[in-house]
């Protein structure tokens, strides 16, 4: 079995690494779909960006959260949809991955998520790293649920590298308290000498149990860290099909128009039109 040693020692500390457990020709791509959301929308706000994802690139997000922070945060949320990315998470090579941590019966516990952190790109009024979490907290799911992490450029303890704590999974749910993250795990349950930094590459996947304790690290250099996360719960665990696969999350839509007044006829009409 592929990373026998890893997957044998993550009982006992909650969390993987998995060298070049993927392409990464297949990471970059992913990386390059990402990047390609916020380009229609730098075009319509007039500013230039090369067709790579480099220093520049940044430079054009950055001026894009200042001119127009509502767009930006925007086209960051329209990244978790690009088709690329969910192909990746239910391809063949991912689900034959979580399968090796004990999950016969792999479920998508929630779509996956873009990971884009820069001290440019804060929202004051947000949250900018996440505080220590377990993520079972948010998606109630199996207890072997596990989380697939997965950097899309080279992460390090300088350069937003996620911390864990090992062995914090066997200490089961921990207490919260309410924050505009979400729930944070209380910080009198919080050793911080025990965290971990994690550095990969891209094409490495970091696997960690939904109750291992987790944040992100205070040190990065400037740049975009790029990363991409996956969930998954396990349909065979005998308490989670027990309890009717529970699921807290809910997608509703929202019938008045988003955009007053739009779209007029002509509008519709005019998308036709082109295709004819």
């Amino acid at each position: 079995m592929a990373y026998e040693a890893e997957i044998s020692g993550y009982s006992e500390t909650g969390f993987a690494i998995l060298k070049n457990a993927f392409e990464a020709s297949m990471v970059d791509s992913i990386l390059c779909e990402v990047c390609d959301v916020f380009r229609p929308i730098l075009k319509c706000h007039g500013i230039s960006s090369s067709e790579s994802v480099g220093a520049e690139f940044g430079v054009a997000l950055e001026e894009l959260f200042r001119q127009d922070m509502s767009a930006y945060l925007s086209a960051a949320k329209a990244t978790q949809s690009v088709p690329g990315l969910h192909a990746f998470g239910a391809g063949h090579e991912m689900i034959e991955l979580v399968r090796q941590f004990g999950l016969a019966q792999p479920l998508i516990a929630v779509r996956p998520v873009v990971h884009i952190l820069s001290d440019f790109l804060r929202v004051s009024e947000g949250y900018h790293r996440t505080p220590p979490h377990q993520d079972w907290r948010s998606v109630q799911g199996s207890l072997d649920s596990i989380v697939v992490w997965l950097p899309l450029v080279a992460v390090n303890r300088d350069f937003g590298a996620i911390e864990v704590i090992p062995g914090s999974h066997l200490e089961g749910l921990l207490e919260t308290r309410r924050d505009r993250f979400g729930n944070v795990v209380k910080e009198s349950l919080v050793d911080n000498e025990r965290f971990v930094p994690v550095e990969a590459e891209p094409g490495d996947a970091v696997v960690f149990s939904m109750f291992t304790v987790h944040r992100t690290g205070k040190e990065q250099r400037s740049g975009i860290r790029w990363a991409s996360s996956f969930r998954y719960n396990n349909a065979a665990n005998p308490d989670y099909a027990a309890h009717g696969y529970p699921n807290p999350f809910n997608y509703n839509s929202q019938d008045d128009l988003l955009i007053d007044g739009f779209p007029k006829p002509c509008d519709v009409r005019a998308v036709f039109s082109m295709l004819s």
